[in-house]
């Protein structure tokens, strides 16, 4: 006589670990381990010195240069004429302004290319 499942009810034969074919899952020994999700940080290790190196050059430079380039009120922003990217620390490319001139900066793209506000 062939031994039946174990799931109460159930008058198939075993297939393996006490279950028919219909009732594996229910296996206690092939139940997953909980997978603990491994969060990914927004900012790479690398960035991170990159950004320590660039607020102290960007303070230094607001220090030395407290008033908007454009309409010599007091500066609230630091612009960077060139994008943030590889030039992320480029004094040259910095540019303090008030935060009305630097979203008009933005809002105006061609006139700011004009100006060379954007290069």
């Amino acid at each position: 006589m062939a031994k039946i499942c174990q799931k109460e009810g159930c008058n198939n034969p075993r297939f393996g670990k006490g279950y028919c074919k219909f009732h594996q899952y229910m296996r206690v020994d092939l139940k997953q381990k909980k997978v603990v999700k491994k969060q990914i940080s927004p900012i790479s290790d690398k960035l991170k010195e990159e950004l320590k190196t660039y607020r102290i050059v960007r303070d230094i430079y607001i220090k030395e240069n407290p008033n908007c380039e454009i309409c010599n009120s007091l500066s609230q922003d630091l612009h960077h004429k060139k994008g943030r990217g590889k030039n992320l620390s480029n004094v040259e490319y910095f540019m303090s302004v008030c935060r009305k001139c630097h979203i008009f900066i933005h809002e105006n793209p061609k006139k700011s290319r004009e100006s060379l506000y954007l290069l």
